[in-house]
């Protein structure tokens, strides 16, 4: 297994996404300081110009892994029921699939739609939802292999997400060939809503291609609970490692914290040491 760093941290960057090529390009480079080895391109809400052969030069001159991850959430019920929302999510996950060609990244993640109001959601608009968003995962999937691209579904199974529970996402993952599509495992959001992680890992073996890892405690307040440096929530780390290694995962562990530099720095230490066997 591999420590890298999901590119949008806190204390990184002096302004939100989405980053422009400049910031991305030193971020890089901040990264390989720190002795990170693979770096996620991500997230791409908004379609800000990046050079991605200098980009690539860059990742390349320093022997960096890479590989992108689109994470615009989008509105489920506007994406069952609008075109545009429809177009716009296409158009979004196209963009990540050329810059996975123009960074000679072989690995694309994507987020699920959800329902922005938190209201009660009929049977019909959930199956609507899903039935469209299966269209376009498959599309995108069949396009992104071509062009020698893997897609990565993550895994917010959970209300006000468009599917109920580890199952329910699992039975529609399971739809897809696995050499077109993976599953990115987000142990922080399903720990905070309650998920067994060990279940999760069992479910998904076969197709985990990343892992976003951060502290996690189960308060109910999402943005209080989850993107904590390693160390500040609950998450009983040794353990989950010992879970991985018993499926036989040996890709990424990416870092998606809020944190400072000092913060990134212990929590990939720390990680690095149990992945060396001490604690």
């Amino acid at each position: 297994m591999i420590v890298a760093l999901h590119s949008a941290p806190k204390g990184f960057f002096k302004t939100d996404p989405p980053h422009t090529n400049n910031e991305l390009v030193g971020f890089v480079r901040k990264t390989a300081l720190l002795g990170f080895k693979a770096v996620q391109i991500g997230p791409l809400r908004d379609y800000v110009p990046i050079e991605s052969e200098h980009l690539r030069i860059v990742l390349n001159s320093l022997q960096i892994e890479r590989n992108v991850h689109v994470g615009e959430v989008y509105d489920a019920e506007r994406f069952a029921l609008m075109e545009q929302e429809y177009a716009t999510a296409k158009k979004r996950i196209r963009y990540g699939i050329a810059l996975c060609k123009g960074i000679s990244s072989t690995l694309m993640s994507i987020h699920p739609p959800f329902f922005a109001t938190r209201n009660e959601v009929n049977d019909e608009l959930l199956l609507k939802a899903r039935t469209r968003f299966f269209e376009l995962a498959k599309e995108e999937a069949d396009f992104a292999n071509r062009n020698h691209i893997k897609i990565a579904l993550e895994s917010f199974c959970y209300y006000p997400f468009i599917f109920r529970g580890l199952h329910d996402f699992a039975q529609f993952v399971s739809k897809f060939p696995s050499e077109k599509f993976g599953v990115l495992l987000e142990v922080g959001h399903l720990y905070q809503m309650g998920i067994d992680l060990s279940e999760a890992i069992q479910l998904f073996k076969h197709r985990l291609v990343d892992i976003h890892v951060h502290g996690a405690t189960l308060e109910k307040d999402f943005r209080k609970a989850t993107h904590l440096p390693i160390g500040r929530g609950t998450i009983n780390f040794p353990e989950l490692i010992k879970l991985l290694r018993e499926v036989g995962y040996d890709a990424w562990l990416t870092l998606e914290i809020r944190g400072t530099e000092k913060e990134i720095s212990e929590s990939k230490e720390y990680l690095e040491r149990l992945l060396k066997g001490a604690t």
